[in-house]
């Protein structure tokens, strides 16, 4: 995506399709409210990034790395008149799982602070992000990738529980037995009477007890579930037209305009 001098790129990184990267410059653009799957690791190398989070709105001037645990409902926008230009990883779970054991004994982890002052850590991870966009050997880009991600959790990773709301063997309540029902289902159209059911709450009581625990209406969270399956797709080399249909959009004209407000970039800027 490029417009003026807004532009962005979201692909997979070479050697470790675990890893998601953006590249982005943005001045006006502002992302409506949405979470990622995956923990979302960035650094601001220009500007300032505002954030509406539910606990308050956070500024990530330049210098400075943005941190989101997994399902964090956030907003994203300009701070200041200057716009801001960042780079973002965004790891799969199972792989922060994975390097969480080794580096800090607990596959358990999640990250207190969205705004980090690291400037150790900012200067290595924004090397790292610079060699994927070249990067010609999997081996070393892979290792540089692992590497980062395994200093990110030794210096700022907190251990004993996830941020998600549902973690594993937490009580299963009504939000938490609608919000299968709607993972079950995603592709579906699926009615506020289905979901009330499912949970055995009353209808109006279920919209507002699933907003709390996870931040989103049950309307909205199913569009950003749809919205990053429609993303590892496009990342996997399918096709835009082909993706809306497969992940429950109207059509191609809808994924682009999702893809936009959550991602920041059209279905064509998203590429293996």
């Amino acid at each position: 995506m490029g417009t003026g001098t807004e532009h962005a790129r979201l692909w997979t990184a070479v050697g470790s399709p675990r890893v998601e990267l953006l590249a982005a410059r943005f001045e006006r653009f502002a992302f409506d409210r949405h979470s990622h799957e995956q923990l979302s690791v960035g650094v601001i190398e220009q500007g300032a990034e505002g954030l509406h989070m539910p606990g308050g709105k956070v500024v990530v001037p330049a210098g400075q790395l943005v941190i989101l645990n997994p399902g964090q409902v956030h907003t994203g926008y300009a701070a200041g008149g200057e716009g801001w230009r960042y780079r973002m990883f965004y790891f799969d779970t199972a792989l922060v799982e994975e390097l969480a054991r080794a580096h800090t004994g607990s596959a358990t982890v999640w990250f207190p602070q969205t705004a980090v002052q690291d400037a150790a850590l900012f200067a290595r991870l924004r090397r790292v992000h610079r060699v994927q966009e070249q990067a010609e050997d999997p081996l070393t880009a892979e290792s540089l990738l692992l590497e980062g991600l395994g200093a990110v959790l030794r210096r700022h990773a907190r251990t004993g529980r996830t941020f998600a709301s549902d973690a594993p063997g937490s009580a299963r309540s009504g939000p938490d037995l609608a919000r299968q029902l709607l993972h079950d289902r995603w592709t579906e159209p699926i009615t506020v009477a289905e979901l009330s059911t499912a949970a055995g709450m009353p209808r109006a009581s279920l919209i507002t007890a699933f907003r709390q625990r996870y931040g989103l209406p049950p309307h909205a969270y199913l569009l950003r579930l749809r919205a990053n399956r429609a993303r590892r797709l496009l990342l996997s080399g399918q096709r835009p037209a082909e993706v809306a249909a497969a992940t429950g959009f109207a059509d191609q004209a809808h994924l682009t305009r999702v893809c936009k407000r959550y991602f920041g970039v059209t279905p064509g800027a998203i590429r293996p």
